[in-house]
């Protein structure tokens, strides 16, 4: 038998092991993961990115109320994906609304119910992420869900006004 023959009988014989790293239920509730055996190996923690508010002490002053954690202790990667999001939302309801052009025939379209639409969204997050947000997505949100009410308004009287 070669050596590449040993190697593959060797992993077909290996037994497959499955550590439940979660840190939460189904229920919402907080558990331990499950512990590391001798025979599998333990990675230390990657480090944690650096932050200009690790030396402060924590507060809620940043969130917007309700049981979050504190503005210090979220992840600060999620918080980017929401911000992200939000844009996007955000940029698609300004499009709909005509402030860019398409980028196959470059004009200017608009589309108020896919506006409309996106709109309702962020307002739905807004309501869904509420007591859940740092204070900058909080008034980014905010924000822009003012600004393109407002847009749409406008642009809505605009289209009727047309003859």
């Amino acid at each position: 038998m070669t050596q590449s023959e040993q190697k593959d009988r060797a992993r077909r014989d290996e037994t497959l092991r499955v550590v439940d790293r979660r840190s939460f239920t189904a229920e919402g509730e907080r558990r331990l993961p499950d512990a590391a055996s001798e025979e599998t190996p333990v990675l230390p923690a990657p480090p944690s990115p650096p932050s200009a508010s690790a030396s402060a002490p924590k507060s809620r002053t940043g969130l917007t109320g309700g049981d979050a954690a504190t503005a210090e202790e979220q992840d600060p990667v999620a918080s980017a994906h929401f911000q992200n999001l939000v844009l996007n939302l955000a940029r698609q309801a300004a499009a709909s609304l005509g402030a860019t052009r398409h980028p196959l025939t470059g004009q200017i379209e608009i589309d108020l119910e896919a506006a409309q639409q996106m709109i309702a969204l962020l307002q739905a997050l807004r309501l869904k992420t509420q007591g859940n947000r740092s204070a900058d997505e909080t008034e980014l949100l905010e924000g822009l869900i003012a600004d393109l009410q407002m847009q749409y308004v406008a642009t809505r009287s605009k289209a009727t006004q047309k003859p």
